[in-house]
């Protein structure tokens, strides 16, 4: 039985859409290492505590023979999970995260799937096979280049245009600048998820303290890279 509808690439990390149920899913497992900038246990931690998100509506938990079955479906289709147990999420399930964790992220991913031709609005998706494009490869895809065409040369008796007419250029943004807005927007949206949810821990003031001026030490010594300032992170809140 083939339960796999399709594979999505998403932050080089495989993402494949499941039928359970006569629904479309996602494995949380892997839309958690998948959203780079989300910790393992939020989605779960949204589902079961998030106060709207119902089981067996909005996700589910696969154990027992359901797990099983599960994973036999996954490995004939080439897929090999190894699972006592875990948690799947429907489209309502996902699209009521992203609307509780708005992050720049998050958007990105809606963006993907509506280039994949793929809403969390549809109750059912149609496979267009198994492997997508993914979004690495979509975003840089080259630009057509444009055509290049010749100015006409100036109307006959026509008084000279003013070199200066008293008003300002209004500043055009180049693409490079774009880029470091985006970028600066994801940075400061990580930082408000990762103070939303340390607020949510029990830590005291004191190590509250150490912690800032740990964080502040490792941002002047390697800048803010996601990757690396998560795996900083971890040490003090795993």
């Amino acid at each position: 039985m083939n339960i796999v509808i399709r594979k999505l690439v998403f932050n080089d990390s495989d993402i494949h859409v499941l039928l359970w149920k006569d629904r479309p899913c996602f494995l949380v497992s892997e839309l958690s290492k998948a959203l780079d900038s989300v910790n393992k246990e939020d989605i779960p931690v949204f589902l079961r505590n998030g106060g709207n998100a119902v089981k067996g509506i909005d996700f589910d938990v696969v154990a027992g023979a359901d797990a099983r079955d599960l994973r036999s479906y996954l490995e004939s289709s080439g897929i090999k999970k190894r699972f006592a147990h875990t948690m799947i999420i429907y489209f309502d399930g996902l699209r009521k995260y992203f609307n509780y964790r708005k992050t720049v992220e998050s958007r990105d991913f809606l963006s993907y799937l509506e280039r994949s031709k793929m809403s969390l609005d549809d109750a059912t998706v149609s496979p267009v096979g198994i492997i997508e494009t993914s979004d690495t490869a979509v975003k840089t895809a080259p630009e057509p280049t444009p055509a290049v065409v010749e100015a006409a040369p100036p109307a006959p008796n026509l008084p000279a245009k003013k070199a200066n007419s008293g008003k300002k250029d209004n500043p055009v943004k180049t693409d490079s600048t774009k880029s470091e807005y985006s970028e600066f927007l994801k940075h400061i949206s990580f930082m408000e998820e990762f103070v939303d949810a340390f607020n949510k821990l029990k830590i005291t003031p004191d190590k509250s303290v150490a912690f800032t001026k740990s964080m502040v030490k490792f941002l002047e010594d390697n800048g803010v890279q996601t990757s690396t300032f998560l795996q900083e992170i971890k040490k003090w809140i795993d």
